[in-house]
Order: structure tokens, then sequence, then C-alpha cells
């Protein structure tokens, strides 16, 4: 999950190896970046596009797969540019990690249109403790 979409990943590392060979990003330097690397990515992607999740579904497949790559554990990333922030840093992000039953039902949800950013925020974020975010 990525802010109020869903995507299904796949397997994560080929996901990350296949999106980021698209972009220009080659499997070694994907290999060797770190959480904070790749937090800094999705801080820098979502500053420039804030509509990033929805708008951009490649990039944001990609980022959601370097997070679950990083982490072994988030499946669930939710990165909001404040209004006025001036630079990449103000971006929030937080991470989590969402039960199957939960994400299912949240699929569920989208696949019939059904799915708000008000439904997921009560259903994922609203439930992570402030400690998750990065």
């Amino acid at each position: 999950m990525f802010n109020d979409a869903l995507y299904d990943l796949g397997d994560a590392n080929q996901t990350a190896r296949e999106r980021g060979e698209a972009l220009g990003i080659n499997a070694l330097t994907l290999r060797n970046m770190r959480i904070g690397q790749v937090i800094r990515m999705v801080r820098e992607w979502v500053h420039e596009r804030p509509g990033l999740a929805k708008t951009d579904p490649e990039s944001a497949i990609f980022l959601s797969s370097l997070i679950a790559l990083k982490t072994d554990e988030a499946n669930a990333l939710l990165a909001v540019s404040p209004q006025g922030g001036k630079t990449s840093a103000d971006v929030q992000v937080r991470l989590a990690s969402v039960s199957l039953v939960t994400m299912k039902q949240l699929l569920d949800l989208q696949a019939e249109n059904r799915l708000s950013g008000q439904m997921a925020n009560m259903a994922v974020w609203s439930q992570v403790p402030a400690r998750m975010q990065a």
C-alpha cells in the first residue's frame, strides 16, 4: 500500500530490480541502497510529485517494492508532502506492517472503486504508532 493505493508487488526483489532497470537504476545500486537512502528517494519523488501514489503507479510500485525489500516487514507506506512544504525534507513518511486480512479487505474495496483515503486512514494509518515514522 502506498498512501491509499494498493499494489500487488509480487516478489519485491524482482519487482524492484525490473522497475529500477526501467528507471535507469542498476541492480548493484539497488542492492547497496540502505533504508535511509530509500526514504530520502521517497521524499524527493513525493515532493516533486505529491500525487505520485495514484498518478504514477510505476514509480509507486518501484518505491513500494524498495521499502518492502529493505525493511523485510513494511507493506504500507504513507508519504505526504504538506501544503507549503519547501523541500523534500518536509515530506512526512510513515511505514507500517499491516495484516494480510486488512490488506485483502482494502484491496477488495479498491477493486470495487469504493476505497477512500479516509477508509485507508482508519484501517491502517490511525492504528500505526508514532514510532513508525521515518
